[in-house]
């Protein structure tokens, strides 16, 4: 099992087995070993309603990338309601070659209990037992998160429920090595047809504590619109110290007028020779036809 040192991504906050804030909906996430809990933010505050069939997506950067993981689980714990059932659905993420994507469908009962009336308390009411979704090892869920990054929608059936709480717990082996890149540019944001660039963040973090120094092997190409790739920069060395991070800001890539336009990708890698072991990341962006 690794001792884990959290340093959040483009945020100067490092702390250590502890809770850190997390981008997108990920409230605080808490680490231990090989197991990161996630509190789940749906964008409204607790108690969060949830509507007969009203449909939920949550999309999730738990700010590590994993080996392998053996376990996915989703928990809620209900406030009140009555509703008869709650649901879960994902579908597996593309792959390179592209395959058909997969989903899951997984319903779970809302169990109610009651206590026995007492003269203190003539009419209990309703006890709701806790609600637990889990994808085990080769299921759509631990694929979808492999990378760190996930999505997948809640919602329940026949009634409405209050809920106190969502998390997220991820049990798998995290990569000692990790790379995260992420577009500095507004929403919906596209490099016009006479070209232009694309600012961006990148973080590399070495968790390996087997390892005092490392030295890590970086390079990055661009995927066209055909799949065609563009080399960005060649292989170069990233020395670390165990729980050291590089940190890469206001980075750019600048795109000519001549590239096609379409959907492009921006791919980094990095790579340990001492172990073989690879891993990449990617972001997005559009260049315009006019």
């Amino acid at each position: 099992m690794k001792e884990l040192t959290i340093k959040k991504f483009l945020q100067n906050t490092v702390l250590k087995n502890f809770v850190c804030g997390m981008t997108l909906i990920c409230a605080s996430t808490s680490v231990q070993a090989d197991t990161i809990s996630t509190k789940i933010d749906l964008g409204a505050p607790f108690p969060f309603r949830m509507e007969d069939g009203v449909k939920h997506e949550v999309d999730l950067d738990i700010g590590y990338k994993f080996d392998s993981i053996e376990k996915v689980c989703i928990n809620a714990e209900p406030k009140n309601g009555d509703a008869t059932t709650a649901f879960l659905e994902a579908r597996g993420e593309p792959v390179d070659p592209p395959l058909l994507s997969v989903g899951i469908y997984s319903i779970v009962p809302i169990v109610y209990s009651v206590d026995a009336p007492t003269p203190e308390n003539p009419n209990p009411s309703p006890q709701i037992g806790s609600i637990i979704f889990c994808d085990s090892t080769n299921g759509v869920l631990p694929k979808n998160f492999l990378d760190g990054e996930g999505k997948f929608t809640l919602g329940v059936s026949g009634g409405y429920m209050e809920f106190w709480d969502f998390e997220l717990v991820v049990e798998g082996d995290v990569s000692d090595t990790q790379l995260a890149i992420l577009l500095d540019e507004p929403a919906q944001f596209s490099v016009p047809s006479y070209g232009g660039r694309v600012n961006y963040d990148a973080s590399i973090r070495n968790l390996d504590s087997t390892q005092s120094l490392v030295t890590l092997k970086q390079w990055s190409v661009l995927k066209f619109p055909n799949g065609d790739d563009y080399p960005i920069h060649k292989s170069r060395d990233i020395v670390l110290n165990y729980a050291e991070a590089k940190d890469f800001t206001r980075t750019y890539l600048n795109i000519p007028a001549w590239f096609e336009a379409g959907d492009y990708e921006l791919i980094w890698y990095v790579t340990d020779p001492s172990t073989g072991t690879r891993v990449k990341d990617s972001l997005y962006f559009t260049k315009s036809a006019d």
